[in-house]
């Protein structure tokens, strides 16, 4: 090792300044020492080292390279093809150099192009730089080897920017106030990049200081990637710690890291239950940085509310659709809180347990602390305070109860006029609640860590009308530990505590395992169980999806994946997978009706038993040369299936179902083409029926900054059972739940598009249409009756149109204009729509 590092530093010292020599001299024993050398696959890659300069005047940020400080840097120009030609040379050339000041740190990109007129660049919102030209700088600033932070621009100044954490997990989510200025010349593209040490987390007070380091290009047309630090396909697992390291950092202090972002919003909405109404809000989001590692947000009458839209989903289940977060507060740093049993799904917070005229109630506070010591240990800490939601409504027919249709209701007693104030009633919607979540993990050099979580929900009872979980609990304890660079026995063991209204409580607990052979140039594997009691809830504040029983799954993958490059194949992969599934008892009782040989069911009380399903599936994607892709699977079950749900009137049910069998298929040409188009089928066996659902979408780029998506998609569902209203009839208590055949239909039509005027104002539309049909037709006994129900029909119309301006780094304005409609089909034409303007102002403030 010595000798090889001797090597380099002679040679260092003969071509660069004596100043630099220093730098280098003097820490590079230290670097070395620091590294965990049982991480990398060889000595030489693991120290790959570049070297940033110290200067007085830094660049000026304007594309152009003659700045004179660039010329103190050495230059970097030793990248290596990943992609399409893993290990070759790249076919462009590339030099980067770095420089730094007290403040920040600088690099400049001069990609050399020989075809310049073929850089393809897109004029994009933030983040999205797909299908451009591109160069991506990755610090490793705590030099933990598991966390960085990713910094990328494209041929048109389009910023994005992400959070590493784990090795290999990337939260796109995370946004950072950074500068960079592009300029296409006649031999290629420069870029140049100013990151602010504000943004970055490191240790302070040392005399030298070595980061991880890996430097990236991306030609579009080429479709090349190249690396500095070559990261090689077959390491899968494997991203941070195979970071080269970046010297000649002097001298450094920890930066004050100090954020305001006052906010204002206002918002107009009118609707069948609103009429014109206008609610203003104002707040403020703080950020400090306590210390290289710590990291507060505290928020006061924090705007919690977000300017995304769900799409609307079929969903003929008993349980509730999931929707991902999209929350700024809540995604930023949400890696911490997340493991593999969903004890935290933040969504639920400031979510209505009853929405009558608010998508969301009042949080009044929030505040959120992360932090990370120089030893591993990483902690975070969430609260929020939600506030009790009512309404008062004109009770204009005196039942006492709200009707939507033909009742006005306001938000507080001064929106009401007076002449009608003593008719007014109060309707108690959601108590004052407060959220609590604590997490702590210990990070090891081998890439293992241990982790602890909990969760608290905690309502005020008070109101005699309070009907929901007093309080509910959660705790876990979590691992993953590596073993070889290649194997992972993962898992979490998790309890939950739930006290309802009535003040009786409830506990359960979760298991999951996990081995699994993670790393491999073709071949992965592994298998996991899952082990739900039928007590455990963490549905207050977490996600768990179906917990009426106690489940236990088991499953096992092997994943096999090739590069040929040969026979018109780019690449492919084939996956295989075997579940097994059965419970211990079910929770309550059990009631059913025989229908002739196809449900096996009795009438009456069930008081336990076991219920099982097992299936295999196999599937596979190819990618040809032309960068189409085609793909297909096919799945299987291997016994008759058996499930179990709870209808409306709260009889729990069992299904059993024949072996069932199910297919799906798909093509798509290159998704970095100005027309793309793809295409899905599936087609499957589904409680005892049939399903099948086509889709097609259409992506078309006819500007390089605009952007149109079209998604047509169609679901039937033929002959599956599920419940019918209540009738009489012989056999049934009266009246009663029963079960019928039915048939449901399902269209969907979504379009999107996005127009970037320039790099600080964008606009985006989305909007969709959705027509829902069902009926439930088919005789129950052959030759006796037929349920008699006439079709369920819903139609849906939503808007959505976006505009944002950056007017300073930090800071935007918002315009949003949402509508959307509903036709129930009883009535003529859609009802009156749901109509909401809002705007939102934001002004970033810093001190460093």
């Amino acid at each position: 090792m010595k000798p090889r590092i001797l090597k380099f530093l002679l040679a260092l010292l003969v071509a660069a300044p004596w100043n630099l020599a220093a730098q280098v001299a003097n820490q590079s024993a230290a670097a070395a020492d620091s590294v965990d050398l049982r991480r990398h696959p060889s000595l030489q890659d693991a120290l790959k080292t570049a070297w940033a300069v110290k200067v007085s005047n830094p660049p000026i940020l304007d594309g152009y390279p003659e700045d004179s400080c660039w010329t103190l840097a050495l230059p970097i120009d030793d990248f290596i093809q990943r992609r399409p030609d893993e290990g070759e040379p790249p076919t462009e050339e590339t030099v980067v150099r770095i420089v730094y000041d007290d403040e920040s740190i600088y690099f400049l990109f001069i990609c050399y192009d020989s075809e310049p007129d073929l850089i393809r660049a897109r004029l994009t919102p933030r983040d999205y730089i797909q299908s451009s030209d591109n160069v991506r700088v990755y610090l490793d600033s705590y030099f933990d080897r598991r966390t960085a932070f990713q910094f990328s621009v494209n041929a048109e100044n389009v910023q994005a920017d992400a959070l590493w954490s784990e090795e290999t997990r990337r939260d796109e989510n995370w946004n950072a106030v950074w500068f960079s200025q592009v300029r296409k010349l006649s031999y290629g593209w420069v870029a140049e990049i100013e990151i602010p040490f504000s943004v970055l987390r490191f240790g302070g007070g040392k005399p030298f200081q070595t980061w991880g380091l890996n430097l990236t290009r991306y030609i579009e047309r080429k479709k090349e990637y190249n690396q500095w630090r070559l990261i090689p396909e077959s390491e899968r697992g494997f991203f941070v710690s195979r970071f080269g390291m970046l010297g000649g950092l002097e001298n450094l202090d920890t930066p004050t890291r100090l954020e305001f972002l006052p906010y204002a919003v206002g918002q107009l909405q009118d609707n069948e239950v609103l009429s014109g109404d206008f609610t203003r809000n104002f707040g403020l989001d703080i950020k400090y940085g306590i210390n290289s590692g710590v990291t507060l947000d505290l928020a006061v009458n924090p705007e919690f509310g977000t300017v995304e839209t769900d799409e609307e989903q079929l969903n003929l289940s008993p349980f509730p659709t999931y929707y991902p977060e999209k929350r700024p507060f809540f995604i930023e740093f949400q890696d911490v809180f997340r493991t593999d049993i969903r004890l935290v799904h933040t969504r639920r917070i400031g979510r209505p347990l009853n929405n009558v005229i608010n998508p969301a109630s009042t949080i009044l506070t929030g505040a959120r602390i992360v932090g990370k010591t120089r030893s591993g240990l990483r902690y975070g800490l969430i609260e929020a305070l939600v506030d009790e939601e009512k309404y008062y409504f004109v009770d204009t027919d005196g039942d006492g109860s709200f009707d939507s249709g033909e009742e006005r209701a306001y938000h507080g007693m001064d929106e009401v006029p007076g002449l009608e104030r003593d008719r007014v009633r109060e309707k108690y919607l959601d108590p004052r609640t407060n959220f609590l979540v604590g997490r702590l993990s210990k990070e090891y050099d081998d890439g293992s860590s241990l982790g602890l979580i909990g969760t608290s929900v905690i309502r005020d009872d008070s109101h005699p009308d309070f009907d929901w979980s007093r309080y509910a609990f959660t705790g876990g304890l979590d691992w993953d530990l590596r073993f070889n660079h290649t194997w992972q026995l993962s898992g979490q063991v998790a309890g939950s505590a739930v006290e309802d209204a009535e003040r009786s409580s409830s506990k359960g607990y979760g298991l999951e395992l996990k081995l699994r052979k993670f790393n491999g140039e073709h071949l992965t594997y592994g298998v996991n169980y899952d082990n739900y009691s039928d007590r455990f809830d963490v549905n207050d504040l977490g996600w768990v999806y179906g917990n009426d029983y106690g489940t236990h799954r088991v499953r096992g993958d092997i994943r096999f994946r090739d590069r040929p490059h040969a026979s018109g194949v780019r690449s492919y992969n084939i996956n295989l997978e075997l579940n097994r599934n059965w419970t211990d008892s079910y929770l309550d009782q059990l009631v059913g009706k025989t229908f002739g040989n196809r449900y096996d069911m009795d009438l009456g009380s069930y008081t336990g038993g076991n219920l099982s399903s097992a299936w295999g599936s196999m599937n596979a994607r190819v990618q040809f040369m032309n960068y189409w892709n085609l793909f297909a699977g096919t799945w299987r079950a291997i016994e008759n299936s058996e499930d179990a749900f709870r209808a409306a009137d709260d009889h729990d049910f069992i299904f059993r179902y024949p072996k069932g069998h199910g297919y799906w298929a798909g093509i798509a040409n290159d998704y970095s083409s100005p027309f793309n188009v793809s295409l899905n089928n599936n087609f499957s066996t589904y409680r005892d029926g049939d399903r099948w659902t086509g889709s097609i979408r259409f992506r078309l780029r006819p500007r390089p900054n605009l952007e149109l998506n079209f998604e047509p998609r169609l679901q039937r569902n033929t002959g599956f059972s599920d419940f019918s209203e209540p009738v009489e009839t012989d056999g049934f208590e009266t009246p009663a739940k029963i079960l019928a055949l039915r048939d449901t239909r399902f269209e969907s039509y979504v379009f999107r598009t996005s127009y970037t005027m320039n790099n600080r104002l964008d606009f985006r539309l989305f909007a969709q249409y959705t027509d829902f049909s069902s009926n439930r037709h088919t005789p129950l006994e052959p030759g006796q009756w037929v349920l008699n129900s006439p079709q369920n029909l819903r139609s849906t119309l939503g808007i959505h149109f976006v505009t944002r301006f950056e007017f300073r780094p930090g800071s935007f304005f918002y315009l949003v204009y949402k509508e959307s409609r509903f036709d129930d089909h009883e009535t003529e034409g859609f009802s009156r729509p749901d109509r909401q303007i809002i705007g939102k102002f934001t002004y970033w403030l810093s001190k460093s």
